[in-house]
């Protein structure tokens, strides 16, 4: 009779299989072995097994992953995507202790993510195609479904706390999620249950009386773990740097599992924000910020609002699911959905940008003033069916999908010009302010659906992506005050095709071809709608696995190019035309490294060649377009101590941001500038027995404190960067 048994324990492994009961083949792996080997047995030499373990869901292993779905909308690994993607995990942000998307895209290479020091909206430039605060030009997903924006400053945000990970696709990404920027998206990535019990708070405090509490619960609800939950949540409250004024959130997010076998699993997501009076930063003058002035300098604590009236306040709601059901061995389908329901008002008074001056006073800057209301519904579904099958010696992974997003925007608004200048010298504030009536109400309903095809080819080393994908967009405008009512559609096809192929040293060249296309609302001076902007990328590159270490290193070239944009119309400066087009030339390198348990380091560089390639009256051909750095550079090292020091840990990162033009003709520059953060981490537990689970953390930004212009718009408008801020932590964990 045959006898086998395995038997597993500690660190020994010991496999003993027999076919007669005198005759037993053991094998010791860690050179530990137990009692004398009986005669007749056979006894190995040691074996060490080594390998690093891939995440197989969204968390991230240390600061390194290997899979994301932003590039494919499957389980893709990183090697196998033909485009340039970056992503930061929840330890990164731990470490960092990042207070806003922004902040936690810092250290990503190709991405500015310093253009101004309020985190309300996320501001970002990607490969050189952004922009600042609510009319940012950059696509922004939650869990692969778009955050759509409103018509002014109706823009969501999540709290960095409620997220497991963020993913930033760079290029176009049409293919997949339909309108977006040339310069690429970025799918923020909920936390989720867990089916092991984790659960922590933590305190936190710091400069400009920051006062901050979180917490995150997660585990099964059932033994048989056919339902699991999470519960984060988050409230805090700051001064901000700009005299009087603060920022205040409070945030909740739970989500539920239902995962009845194998092969199905219900996913409910659902989070609600507040943020209630928080300061939306003005900007000011580049005289007296960039550039000498005989006034004198201009404070970067300078409040160029009104106290008593300046406020933003936001409430967003958002509730979905994730459904997914194995077929077959083949087939599987996927339903993602959401609801937002997104209520915002701006009450604001701020600097002339386009006339900033006063003719007669010193120092005195015009001022303009807005009231905003806004509201927002949107509701977005995308359907997935995918295959997983051979023909021949190719293996195919492909996905049909078919995504439907639409929106009710109303936005009532009011814009006064006639209103008291400030003296930056000597503000004085009012205590009570009239602010502009709202003379209009507009109503936009925007609508689009896509139908989408890809298929990811395995040819032995050779991987091919290739995707098509038809949308068809139409919104409808209403201008509730004059009675009137104007229609829209557009359709556009767009593409992507790439190619990897995978070297047995962990080196994977590749190239791509990838479209994008945003549909432009309004008309010309004639009455004409516009055509959407559309955009192609051209990039090349390496990933690199070093084989043995747990290590991702990416290596691009791209060039980028949007076209329609629009410009002003030079016979009529009320109305734009669209002849514009911009080019993007660049190149990435971006490096992530668990070297060892004990240390963990983030480095990139990235360098773009920006150009304005067609204008209105070629006044600005061959120029920069405004607020791009031409270089960035980065690097994070984090060290845990052993010995007497263990449970300390310690990281330090330098950024660099390079020169950038402040202004469409290139008569303004920002200079460059280089930030210093650092951090101290210990685990009390190491201490006593008694403390275990509990942690302190500081957490020290600009710590050069370094007084900077981040950038600037035209030179009525700059953006102090954020001077030195310090956290301090106190987290319980169980």
């Amino acid at each position: 009779m045959d006898n086998r048994c395995i038997f597993i324990g500690g660190a020994s492994f010991a496999l003993v299989l027999g076919f007669a009961p005198q005759t037993v083949l053991a094998a010791v792996v860690d050179g530990k072995s137990a009692d004398p080997a009986p005669a007749g047995t056979i006894v190995l030499t040691d074996v060490k097994i080594e390998g690093t373990a891939v995440e197989q869901t969204d968390e991230v292993n240390g600061v390194v992953a290997h899979q994301s779905k932003a590039g494919t909308k499957t389980a893709a690994d990183l090697s196998e995507v033909p485009q340039s993607i970056s992503v930061v995990g929840r330890t990164q942000m731990n470490q960092q202790k990042a207070q806003t998307v922004a902040e936690a895209l810092k250290y990503t290479p190709g991405v500015f993510a310093d253009a101004r020091a309020d985190g309300l909206f996320d501001g970002l430039f990607i490969r050189g195609f952004g922009g600042f605060g609510g009319l940012a030009n950059f696509s922004k997903l939650l869990d692969g479904l778009p955050l759509q924006s409103g018509q002014y400053l109706a823009t969501p945000a999540v709290d960095p706390y409620l997220l497991e990970r963020i993913d930033v696709l760079k290029g176009p990404a049409s293919v997949l999620y339909g309108q977006t920027s040339p310069g690429g998206v970025v799918n923020l990535v909920s936390k989720r249950p867990t089916m092991t019990a984790q659960h922590e708070v933590e305190l936190q405090t710091g400069s400009r009386g920051r006062e901050q509490i979180a917490t995150d619960h997660s585990g099964p609800i059932d033994d048989q773990g056919l339902w699991s939950y999470r519960l984060a949540a988050i409230s805090k409250r700051a001064d901000t740097q700009i005299d009087r004024t603060e920022e205040q959130r409070v945030a909740i997010a739970p989500s539920l599992t239902w995962r009845p076998n194998d092969d199905t699993s219900l996913t409910l997501l659902a989070s609600y924000q507040k943020d209630p009076s928080s300061y939306y930063t003005g900007w000011v003058p580049a005289s007296g910020s960039v550039l000498k002035s005989s006034n004198g300098k201009i404070s970067r604590h300078f409040n160029p609002g009104e106290p008593s009236v300046d406020a933003y306040d936001r409430e967003q709601t958002l509730f979905g699911y994730e459904f997914s059901h194995q077929l077959n061995d083949t087939w599987s389908f996927r339903q993602n959905t959401r609801y937002m329901d997104l209520n915002s008002e701006y009450k604001g008074f701020m600097v002339n940008f386009v006339n900033p001056f006063s003719a007669t006073q010193p120092g005195e800057l015009n001022r303009l003033a807005d009231h905003s209301i806004e509201k927002q519904q949107t509701f977005s579904v995308d359907n997935q069916l995918e295959a997983n099958f051979n023909t021949g010696a190719l293996e195919h992974k492909a996905l049909i999908g078919f995504e439907h997003d639409r929106a009710r925007s109303s936005m009532r608004f009011g814009r006064s010009f006639s209103v008291n200048g400030i003296n930056y010298l000597h503000p004085a504030y009012a205590d009570a302010i009239v602010l502009p009536a709202l003379t209009s109400h507009t109503v936009q309903t925007p609508e689009q659906n896509g139908l989408y095809l890809q298929d990811q080819i395995k040819a032995g080393k050779w991987t091919f992506l290739t995707g098509l994908r038809q949308d068809w967009v139409k919104s409808s405008t209403e201008d509730k005050t004059a009675g009137s009512r104007t229609h829209q559609s557009d359709q556009d096809l767009s593409g992507r095709v790439g190619v990897v192929y995978a070297f047995d040293n962990g080196i994977s060249p590749y190239a791509s071809y990838s479209t994008s296309f945003e549909p432009v609302i309004g008309t010309d001076a004639q009455g004409q709608a516009f055509q959407p902007t559309k955009g192609e990328q051209y990039e090349i590159g390496v990933k690199y696995q070093p084989v043995g270490w747990d290590s991702f290193i990416t290596l691009s070239a791209f060039q980028i190019k949007q076209k329609n944009v629009r410009s002003t119309d030079p016979d009529n400066a009320l109305y734009y035309v669209q002849i514009g087009e911009v080019r993007v030339r660049g190149a990435e390198l971006e490096a992530r490294a668990n070297l060892t348990d004990q240390i963990s380091l983030l480095a990139g560089y990235s360098v773009l060649d920006p150009e304005v390639t067609k204008d209105t009256d070629n006044t600005n051909e061959g120029n920069r377009p405004v607020s791009v750095p031409l270089s960035q550079a980065s690097a994070w090292l984090d060290y845990a101590f052993r010995g007497q020091l263990d449970g300390l840990s310690s990281g330090i990162g330098l950024r660099h941001i390079g020169k950038s033009y402040g202004d469409t003709s290139n008569d303004l520059s920002v200079d460059s500038y280089t930030l210093v953060d650092a951090a101290l981490r210990y685990d009390l537990g190491k201490a006593s027995s008694a403390l275990k689970g509990w942690s302190v953390a500081v957490n020290v930004n600009n710590l050069n404190n370094k007084h900077y212009v981040a950038s600037c718009f035209s030179e009525g408008g700059c953006f102090y960067g954020a001077e030195r801020t310090t956290l301090a932590s106190l987290k319980y964990s169980w």
